[in-house]
C-alpha cells in the first residue's frame, strides 16, 4: 500500500514538473532568473574583489605611514589613523545595511568618531535602488517566481477540467494539492541550488572559511524554509479561487505587501516611535558633559587640579616637577578618559534607542515572513545592525587602548628628556594591528530567534490551513461539480 502511495505521488510531482518544463512562460522566468544571478556572481566577486583590495592596500598605507612617523607620542596621537570594516564573501551576498552605515573608523586624540564613508553616500544608484546581489534575487524575484507558478497550479487544473478528473480516478484531494506544493518546491530548489553551491566552493576556498562556512549553510536552511512557506501560501491561494487571473493578483497583492509595502510602513513606524537624536545634538552633548561634567558640576579645570592634587598627595611630594614622571601625559590621559566615558554615556541612549528600533522590528518580523527572512540573512551574512555595533565597538576598544598607550610613553619616559620628546618606527611598529573578530554564531541565532521561530511557526500555521482547504474547499468544489 505504501509503495502504490509512493508511486502516486511520484506520479503526480513528475507530471507537475513536466508540465513546469513545458510552460513557456516558466522557462523563459527560469532563464532570466539564472541570468540575474549570473549578473549578480559577476557583481558579487568584482565587489568583493574591489573592497577586499581596497582595504588591504589602505591598511597598508596607512600602517607603512605610523610606522615610518618620528613624533612625539601625543602628536602621533593627533596624526592618528584608519580602521576599515573588513568584507567577506557573505556580506556581499547580502550586503544588508552596509552600504548605508558605513566602512571607515578614524582614530584621533580628544575627538571619538564614528563610522563613515557609507558606498551609497556618493552613489546615488544604489542609495535609490540599492545593489544587484544575491540575496536581492534570493529574496523579492525567487518567491515571485513561485508564487507565480503555485498561484495558477490548482486554478489551473480546475478551469481545465483535469481537477475533477483526478478526483474521479480516486485520487485525494490532498495528495493532489500536495503534489503541486512539492513540484513547485522542487522546481525553485532546482532554481537556486547550483549557485549555493557556487558560494559554497568560494567560501571554501577564501581565508574565512571556518567562520563563514557554517553560516552560509544557515542562510541555505532560512531559504529553502522560506520558498516552503511561499509555496504553501500560493498553493492555497489559488485552491481557493476560481479563476487563475484572481488568483494571480491574488498572490502579487501578497508579494507587493509582504516584500515592499509592509516593510517600508514598519520601519517608518519604528523610526517615528522611537526616534533618533541628531548628530549635532548628541555632539553638544558630549562636548558639555565634557567640559562641565556629566553631573553638571564638576568642570573641566576643578576636576583637572583634583587629579593633579591626588597625585602629589599619593607621592608624598610638593610639587608636580618632583612626580617620578612626566604629569603631561597623565594629564592628557586623565582627560581622554572623561571625554571617553561623557561619549559612552550619552551614547548608550543612541543605543537603547537602536535597540529598541531593532526589537520592534524583529516583533514585526512575526507578521511577515519576508521581514524575518531579510533580517536573518543579513544577521547570518554580517551585515546587519548587530555586526555594525559590533565593529564599532571592537575599533573603539583599540583606539581607546592606543590612545593610552601613546599618552602613557610620553608619561613615563619624557621626564628627563631636554627638548622635545619623540619615538621613532622602532616603537610604532611594536604597536599592534586592529583585529576584528565575528560575533560568535550562536549569538546571532539567539539574538535572531524571533525570526527562527516566525518562520516555522508561518509553515505549521499555513500548513493546517492548507490540511484545511485540501480537505474541504477542494472536495466541495469536486462535489459541486
Amino acid at each position: 500500500m505504501r509503495m502504490e502511495s509512493f508511486a502516486t505521488w511520484q506520479m503526480l510531482i513528475k507530471k507537475e514538473l513536466l508540465l513546469s518544463y513545458r510552460n513557456k512562460t516558466v522557462l523563459i522566468s527560469g532563464v532570466m532568473i539564472w541570468l540575474l544571478f549570473i549578473a549578480a556572481t559577476v557583481c558579487t566577486f568584482l565587489n568583493y574583489n574591489s573592497g577586499h583590495t581596497q582595504r588591504l592596500e589602505a591598511n597598508a598605507l596607512f600602517r607603512q605611514q605610523w610606522e615610518h612617523q618620528q613624533r612625539n607620542p601625543h602628536d602621533a596621537a593627533h596624526f592618528g589613523t584608519y580602521l576599515f570594516k573588513p568584507v567577506n564573501l557573505l556580506n556581499v551576498f547580502d550586503t544588508g545595511i552596509n552600504d548605508y552605515t558605513g566602512n571607515t573608523y578614524r582614530i584621533e586624540a580628544h575627538i571619538q568618531h564614528e563610522i563613515s564613508n557609507s558606498e551609497a553616500e556618493n552613489n546615488d544608484t544604489a542609495m535609490r535602488f540599492g545593489n544587484l546581489t544575491f540575496a536581492l534575487i534570493l529574496q523579492l524575484l525567487i518567491p515571485l517566481l513561485l508564487l507565480f507558478n503555485t498561484s495558477t497550479s490548482i486554478t489551473g487544473e480546475k478551469e481545465s477540467g483535469t481537477l475533477k478528473m483526478l478526483l474521479a480516478q480516486g485520487l485525494s484531494s490532498r495528495k493532489i494539492i500536495w503534489a503541486k506544493v512539492w513540484a513547485n518546491y522542487l522546481l525553485i530548489v532546482v532554481i537556486v541550488l547550483p549557485f549555493f553551491i557556487l558560494m559554497t566552493i568560494a567560501v571554501l576556498c577564501s581565508e574565512d572559511m571556518a567562520l563563514l562556512l557554517t553560516r552560509l549553510l544557515w542562510i541555505l536552511l532560512t531559504f529553502l524554509l522560506y520558498y516552503l512557506l511561499i509555496a504553501l501560501l500560493g498553493t492555497i491561494v489559488s485552491a481557493i479561487s476560481n479563476h487563475s487571473g484572481k488568483a494571480l493578483l491574488g498572490a502579487l497583492c501578497f508579494w507587493i505587501f509582504m516584500s515592499i509595502i509592509f516593510p517600508k510602513v514598519i520601519t517608518g513606524v519604528a523610526d517615528r516611535s522611537y526616534p533618533l537624536m541628531s548628530r549635532a545634538a548628541f555632539s553638544d552633548l558630549v562636548e558639555q558633559g565634557y567640559r562641565k561634567g556629566l553631573n553638571g558640576k564638576d568642570a573641566y579645570n576643578i576636576r583637572g587640579e583634583c587629579y593633579i592634587n591626588g597625585l602629589l598627595k599619593k607621592y608624598h611630594v610638593d610639587s608636580v616637577s618632583a612626580l617620578p614622571f612626566n604629569i603631561e601625559g597623565l594629564t592628557l590621559q586623565f582627560n581622554e578618559d572623561y571625554r571617553t566615558m561623557a561619549f559612552n554615556h550619552y551614547f548608550r541612549e543612541i543605543e537603547n534607542t537602536f535597540n529598541k528600533q531593532q526589537h520592534f522590528l524583529s516583533l514585526s518580523g512575526i507578521f511577515d515572513p519576508f521581514l524575518s527572512t531579510k533580517r536573518l540573512s543579513m544577521a547570518l551574512a554580517g551585515s546587519d545592525y548587530h555586526h555594525h555595533e559590533t565593529f564599532f565597538k571592537q575599533a573603539q576598544v583599540y583606539r581607546n587602548s592606543l590612545i593610552r598607550q601613546l599618552n602613557m610613553q610620553l608619561a613615563m619616559h619624557s621626564k628627563d628628556v631636554k627638548g622635545e620628546y619623540t619615538v621613532g618606527p622602532k616603537y610604532f611598529s611594536r604597536l599592534k594591528d586592529f583585529k576584528y573578530q565575528l560575533p560568535p554564531l550562536n549569538e546571532v541565532l539567539q539574538l535572531k530567534k524571533v525570526a527562527i521561530l516566525s518562520l516555522t511557526g508561518w509553515i505549521l500555521m499555513l500548513v493546517l490551513l492548507l490540511q484545511f482547504v485540501a480537505s474541504r474547499v477542494l472536495a466541495l468544489n469536486y462535489a459541486s461539480v
